[in-house]
Order: C-alpha cells, then structure tokens, then sequence
C-alpha cells in the first residue's frame, strides 16, 4: 500500500507546543493531520474522513471538550478509533465516555511515548485490516454483480439473435421479390393511373432498404452485447470514429428526450478493442444523459476527439447538473451511485476507468457543480502497419 494511502492519525490540541511535541514524537513513523481547535478539526475529518484510522484529541479545549469532539467524530467517521488525553481531574467524564463507546482508549498527562505508540500502532492495524475488508468485499460484489450482468446480457443477446435472424431473411426475400412487384403494379398504373398508389411504389424501396439497415444495425448490437458478455474483442485496435458512431446510435434512445448528441473529429485508430471502446463510451454518454435531469436547459452532449503524436484525447462533454467536490473521486468506486435505486448499478465509471487503465489509457474527470462534466480519456494510437 501507498504511503499516502495509509490511515493517519488526526492529533486535536489548542496547546501548540503539544502539537509540535507530538509530531516530533511520532512524525516519522505515523502519518499525522494536526489541529489546533475542535472546530477545525471536524472540518478536516469531514473533508479526510476516509484518510483517517486513529483520532486522538487533548480533553480541555475551548468551546467544546475532546469527549464531545469525539462523539460528534463518530458519527462523521464511525470506523476511526477514537482516543483522549485528559488529566486526573476529568477522569470521570473519560469513563463516562469509555462506557457510552466514544472512547476505546484514553491516556493521563503526562502520557507514555512507549505506551502511545504501542496503542497507536494496534490501532492503525487494525484499521488497514478493515480497510481491506472493506476493498475485498466491495471486489467480491463487483464480481458477482458483473457475472450476474453478463449472464443477463448474454441472454439478451441470444433472445435478439433469433428474430433478428427472421428479420434479416425476410428482409432479404422482401428486397428480391419487390423488383417484379413494382414492374408489375406500375403497368397497370399506366392504363389505370392512381396518384397514392404510385407514390407508395416509389417509397417502396427506401423504405425496404430502412429495414434492411434497421436488421443489421439490431444484429450488430446483438453481436457486441454476445462479444461483451463474453469478455471478447476480436481486434485490438479501433477506429474512433467508426466506435463514436455506433455508440451514438446505441444511446440515441436513451438520449433522444434528453440531450442533443454531437460528435467531432477525425478518423484514428486507437490502441483499443472496439467492444470496450464502445462500452466505454456508451456508459459515459447514458451517464451523461441521465445528468441532465431538472437543469431547465437544453441538453448538450458532445464527444470531441484530437489525435496527438502518441495518444488520442476523447472526451465527453455535457452541461447537466454536475458532480459536487466531495464526491467527484468517489463516483470512481465500485457500487456507488448517485442515482436513484433502480436507476444506477454504481459499476459503471470504475468499470471505465479499468478498461482504459488496461489498455494503458487514463480517465479523468472534471466537473462543476450546476454547468455540467467533461470526462476525458487518453488512449495510445495504434501502431501503423
């Protein structure tokens, strides 16, 4: 595990000399947020909370005692442990805390280096262990959400095979026999002419060539949700443009009512299989249309893209409600959602930024609260020929 990631310990003291002695202390060999009044301090556990193992706080301080900094913590961080430093003096308000579970340790000034340490060590174990359960089991859910999801895409895709199929031939039967139909019909229209009938022998074949490219757009995405479910990419590098493009068509249903949908840029290919390309790009323009909700404006979707010496940059860009700070990293992790139930599996952002991290690409997001997200993902060009 990274440094960085590793729980902290939040020390609360109005003493600034306590602050200084303890960083001197355990500075090197814990990672340490300081605070200087309790205020202060539940402002940073709100904004770090998840950073933060172990919070330790000093009893007497101005404006509001550790016991109650402590049991205001535990609602923001439940999972930290919480430790006090008091004096004799107040030892009956720490038991009271100990016994009410606000407390799991406290320690008398002058507190013991060894004995803090110790405590501080246990207790930073003990939230790495818990930390990774809680990764283990949000990977076990992924896991079991997705194989429930490719089973159930799966089967969508052999249920379409079938009338897509019969849709398809007669499609094709339809196109043959319509010729000697039409040169038949506009004989007798010569000698008995009839304006509405001659216009819908004209519209004939368009509309028999629209069906056509409706059965084959239907087996297309027959075939990507069967190569998805399966995990195949039969090729390893995609046209971006050509994969904007179905992936547009794919989420003209759900965008239509929403947004309206552009795309700009040039034919490039990318080192990238198609059917991730386009799975990519599809849960980001669903997302993005499902961002639109009550913004009293129009929607706005747009997919750009521009090839560099290296790497190509896509982004999808949209003027929905946006992503509040707060939670514009955690949209990143596995089942959570904003959405309503029903709405959202929490699955697909993590699972984009997987995909793209597989192929070597990134994903970054940016976002303002009330004007809208642009996601942005850099994929390596493939290599010529």
């Amino acid at each position: 595990m990274n440094p960085s990631e590793l729980p902290a310990v939040l020390y609360v003291d109005d003493d600034a000399l306590n602050l200084r002695v303890f960083d001197a202390n355990f500075g090197q060999r814990f990672r340490i947020f300081r605070s200087s009044s309790p205020s202060e301090a539940l402002t940073l556990l709100e904004q770090r909370k998840g950073e933060i193992g172990v919070i330790l706080s000093d009893q007497r301080m101005p404006g509001m005692t550790g016991v109650e900094l402590l049991e205001r913590a535990r609602t923001i961080a439940p999972d930290a442990k919480r430790m006090l430093v008091t004096a004799y003096a107040d030892m009956q308000a720490v038991i009271d805390a100990v016994n009410r579970g606000q407390v799991t340790r406290y320690f008398v000034k002058p507190w013991d280096r060894t004995e803090l340490q110790a405590a501080l060590d246990d207790a930073l174990k003990i939230a790495r262990l818990e930390l990774r359960i809680r990764e283990v089991e949000g990977r076990m859910m992924k896991s079991e959400r997705l194989a429930t999801l490719g089973q159930v895409t799966a089967g969508i895709a052999h249920e379409l095979m079938g009338p897509v199929g019969y849709l398809s031939q007669n499609v094709a039967s339809l196109q043959r026999d319509l010729g000697s139909v039409i040169q038949y019909v506009s004989r007798h229209l010569q000698d008995d002419p009839d304006p509405g009938v001659a216009e819908t022998v004209e519209d004939l074949p368009a509309l028999i060539r629209d069906l056509a490219e409706g059965a084959e757009h239907l087996r297309q995405v027959a075939l990507g949700l069967r190569a998805q479910a399966r995990g195949e990419d039969l090729e390893a590098t995609a046209d971006v443009a050509e994969v904007v493009s179905f992936a547009v068509k794919l989420a003209r249903a759900e965008v239509r009512e929403r947004a309206r949908l552009t795309s700009n840029g040039e034919p490039v290919r990318v080192a990238f299989g198609p059917v991730k390309l386009c799975q990519v790009l599809l849960n980001l323009i669903v997302n993005a249309a499902q961002a639109m909700g009550s913004t009293g404006r129009a929607g706005r979707i747009e997919l750009r893209w521009t090839a560099r010496a290296d790497d190509v940059v896509l982004t999808v860009a949209d003027n929905g409600c946006g992503i509040p700070m707060e939670l514009q990293e955690r949209v990143f992790q596995p089942m959570f959602t904003t959405k309503p139930v029903g709405v959202g599996t929490g699955l697909g952002l993590s699972i984009c930024r997987e995909l793209v991290a597989q192929f070597g690409g990134s994903l970054r997001l940016s976002s303002t609260p009330g004007e809208g997200t642009e996601i942005e993902i850099t994929l390596r060009r493939a290599l010529l020929p």
